[in-house]
Formats: C-alpha cells, structure tokens, sequence
C-alpha cells in the first residue's frame, strides 16, 4: 500500500456500514493516510472476478456482507471468489447472522484467512483492527521512508507535467513565463557554479553532495508557483498552501533520504538523520503520521494546481 488505503465493499446496501466506513476514514487520517472504497457494482461472481483481476492488486482489504440480496450468490460464494483472486489480501466476512453460522460458510466455501464480524455488534472495531494491523505493517519506518519518497518523486513528475503542457501551450503569456524561468535557470546556474568554486576550496566534496539546493526539486516547485500565482492569484488559498513545499515536503524527503535507522535499548526502531547539522533530529512514528498528513495536503493542493493551469492552457 501507499499512503492511499483501498477498501473493497461488496455488499448490496453499503449504506449501512456507512458510518463504520466514515469512522475508520477519521481513524486512518489521524494516522496520515487517506482512505479510497470501491463499492462493487456488480456482485455477481462474473463481475466481482473481473474486478478482482482488474483493480486486485490495488486493494488493502474486502468487507463482504454474508446476505447480498441475490438469489445467485451469497456472501460466503463471494468471499471464495475474492479469495481465489487475492490469495493474500484480508478478507473480513460480516452479517447480523451469528458469528458460528459465518465461520461454517467460510469452512463449506473453504475460504481461509478471514475475519468474522456481526454487523452493528462489533464490526467497527473487527473493521478498525484489521485495518490497524495492514497499516501497521506498511508504516515500519524503512518501508515508510521508501513510501514517502515514492509519494514526492510522483508529485515531482506532476509538476513536470504541468511545466510541459503550460510552456507547450498556445497561452503567449504562459509561453513567455517559461522563457523567463529559463533565462532565470541560466543565471542561477552561473551563481551556483560560481559560489561551488568558492566553496570547494574551503569545503569536502562530501559537503558539497549533500547541497540540495544545488540539484534537486526546488526549481521545479518554484517555477510551478509562478504559474499558479498567475492563474489563480498570489493570496490564493491554494498558492499559500503550496508556497510551503520546500518546508512541507522538499526538507522533510531530504532528511529521510540522509537518514539511517537507529534501535533504542527496548529495540524500537527510529531513524536519525545524518545530514550536518542535523545529527540529533529523530525522525520516529509521530514525526511520520505528521509528514504523511502534510503529503496529503500538498498533493490535494498540487492537483487542484495542475487542474487549473491545464484549463488556462488550453
């Protein structure tokens, strides 16, 4: 998983565990992450199989429902279905049927792996818990620093994008915009080399490596700000939000990259960072969920700043 967590619903009136699902949305948000459900549409064992094949390898976990309403398949036949699809993916199995009644469907059905719960008896804590335990095990913090990263390189390629297609385009201002960044690139570029030579005579090489300034994503995120200034205005919510990627999102992926795990006397795992300057900053769970909360943020803004751009270039 990234830091979008997946919730396949297979039921046929998902309404009713509506607040279960909007109970463990706020809960996976405290921890950082953001939830997606995907409410099949076709429960059949047709249609939930294609989907299975289809979007399977995208889903952190299905919720079936034991009664669905069809008189062709029932719950237990549609949790084989996911089960045989997604052999390792979590299953929870609920109904106002008593939980022995559910497990006997599951062993008829020879369905292995799978969670039992009574709907409006202790679903949302079964549902909770399980979701608990997947996240859990995607938020050890190496695994975390791999999906963190993975979410910023993803963020820098949208701002590509969004660079190509404005200086692409048939917006004269816009194209003009962008033969000023480059002009602007080259000086910079000169300046660097200029303070680089200075620096190396006083410097480590080592030192100079771990300059991000001198390669990186801050050009990029600078240029996307000139252009969502332009389309939607400087005291834009938006901009105000994205003018803090440096700090938000740029800083922090620097350090997880410069940063090696440490254990303490009890085995807990952190991270430190090793950067100069740096040494003592630890980078431990609470320093995650924050970090992930503000990737959110910054990509919810980032995609609200590449639509309108991409609806000003046309």
């Amino acid at each position: 998983m990234r830091l979008d967590f997946r919730l396949l619903v297979i039921d046929d009136q998902p309404d009713g565990i509506a607040d279960a699902i909007e109970m463990l949305r706020m809960s996976l948000e405290d921890k950082g992450f953001r939830l997606q459900v995907e409410i099949a549409e076709d429960i059949s064992v047709k249609g939930i199989d294609a989907y299975c094949r289809a979007e399977g390898r995208n889903i952190d976990l299905a919720i079936v429902d034991y009664k669905l309403g069809e008189e062709s398949i029932d719950g237990a036949l549609a949790a084989q279905t996911v089960r045989s699809r997604l052999k390792y993916t979590d299953i929870i199995f609920y109904s106002t049927s008593q939980k022995k009644e559910l497990a006997k469907r599951m062993a008829e059905s020879h369905v292995e792996g799978v969670f039992l719960a009574s709907r409006g008896n202790d679903f949302d804590e079964v549902l909770w818990g399980v979701a608990e335990t997947i996240i859990g095990k995607a938020v050890d913090l190496n695994h975390m620093r791999g999906i963190a990263i993975a979410e910023v390189a993803e963020m820098d390629l949208l701002m590509e994008e969004i660079l190509a297609g404005a200086y692409s385009s048939g917006n004269d201002a816009f194209v003009a915009k962008g033969r000023d960044r480059l002009a602007s690139l080259i000086q910079n570029e000169k300046e660097n080399v200029a303070k680089l030579e200075k620096r190396l005579k006083n410097a480590k090489p080592g030192d100079i490596v771990l300059d991000n300034a001198i390669f990186g994503s801050t050009y990029k995120w600078q240029a996307v700000c000139k252009l969502a200034e332009m389309v939607l205005g400087k005291a834009n919510e938006l901009c105000l939000v994205f003018a803090a990627y440096d700090t938000d999102v740029i800083a922090r992926r620097n350090m997880l990259a410069h940063a090696r795990a440490v254990l303490d006397d009890g085995m807990t795992a952190s991270l430190q960072a090793i950067r100069p300057g740096r040494m003592d900053e630890e980078i431990d769970e609470a320093w995650m969920v924050d970090f992930r909360s503000q990737l959110t943020r910054q990509r919810n803004a980032l995609n609200a700043i590449a639509a309108a751009v991409a609806k000003r270039a046309r």
